[in-house]
């Protein structure tokens, strides 16, 4: 292809994703040459977000992606993908098919990048409450694409500039998530943290920081065996192929220290590890509601960013969502395409 799509999924068409894609499509954003963003989702509930938000660049229902590269930059290009949504839009209401069609047009996404129609996904917030009424057992963006990629535990990471969080384990109970701590998928996630940085900031010697799981990452085995057991055994293999990972430290330690620019990306034992501290320093939930950054899935053959963030259900479809997060994963899938 001449030019190189990127499929911005709508998300639950009762949450924030639809004015979000909206209000940032509709917008004049610098992308690079040939790069072009295509909404997957339902062109009717678009239309309903665009008199909400009062923008006046056109959707364009297209066929087939062939059609985007006449229609943008002029025009939004908007795409069905053959997934339909047959409701009326409820804002923040959970229902069975706004959770069909949302995690209908990420499956449709991934297909048409494996069949290198597009170059890569951004995804819009979905439901996964809502998602899981068709899809038994549904955990996430991150783990969905990892099956259809044949990778059932993929590494969730987030990217905020110059600030990295690579997972070992993101949605999984906290007791599942203390199993999760083994010597082999820490390796994984410091080998794919850094390829990341190699590629997105050009570092052939990332300084990589190790979370412990325990308080203090153990006090010697006072308060837990796993920093003794995985965590220094995995640390010392990354070291072994090259990969300058350094601790454990405790997770009060290693994030002010790559704050303070002493590491250029971190590795989180468990979902609210990484993500706590992380919107902490990077969500502002006050008057403008700026919520900035990116999540995004590495080392799977599918690109994939995601906003930051989830539905937005106590303020979807009031005209208030933020794009901000939205734009940076657009601009971080540009980045690396």
């Amino acid at each position: 292809m001449k030019s190189k799509i990127l499929l911005m999924t709508m998300g639950d068409p009762n949450g924030v994703g639809p004015e979000i894609c909206v209000r940032l499509l509709s917008r004049r954003i610098a992308l690079p040459e040939g790069i072009i963003p295509v909404i997957l989702g339902d062109a009717e509930v678009l239309r309903q977000a665009q008199e909400l938000l009062r923008t006046k660049k056109t959707l364009v229902e297209i066929a087939s992606l062939d059609s985007a590269e006449k229609v943008w930059p002029k025009g939004i290009p908007v795409y069905s993908a053959g997934v339909g949504f047959s409701e009326d839009v409820q804002p923040g209401k959970i229902t069975k098919k706004a959770g069909a069609a949302s995690i209908g047009w990420v499956h449709r996404a991934v297909e048409l990048v494996q069949a290198k129609k597009a170059c890569g996904i951004v995804t819009a917030p979905l439901c996964k409450e809502a998602v899981e009424m068709t899809v038994p057992g549904f955990q996430g963006h991150t783990e969905y694409i990892g099956e259809m990629c044949g990778d059932p535990q993929p590494v969730l990471a987030l990217v905020h500039a110059d600030w990295v969080v690579a997972h070992v384990s993101t949605h999984v109970s906290l007791r599942e998530a203390v199993d999760r701590v083994q010597k082999v998928r820490i390796e994984k996630v410091g080998v794919l943290l850094q390829a990341f940085l190699r590629k997105y900031r050009g570092l052939k010697n990332a300084r990589i920081g190790v979370a412990g799981l325990n308080p203090h990452a153990g006090e010697g085995g006072l308060f837990g065996r796993e920093e003794i057991e995985q965590i220094i055994p995995a640390i010392k293999s990354m070291k072994k192929i090259g990969i300058d990972a350094q601790g454990p430290l405790p997770g009060d330690v290693v994030f002010p220290q790559m704050r303070a620019g002493l590491f250029d990306g971190v590795i989180a034992m468990y979902h609210d590890q990484g993500h706590v501290v992380t919107k902490t320093l990077f969500f502002d939930l006050g008057g403008k509601r700026k919520l900035g950054g990116v999540n995004t899935t590495l080392g799977l053959p599918v690109l994939r960013t995601s906003v930051d963030h989830g539905t937005g259900f106590d303020i979807a479809w009031q005209g208030k969502a933020s794009e901000q997060s939205l734009k940076d994963a657009l601009d971080l899938a540009a980045k690396l395409v």
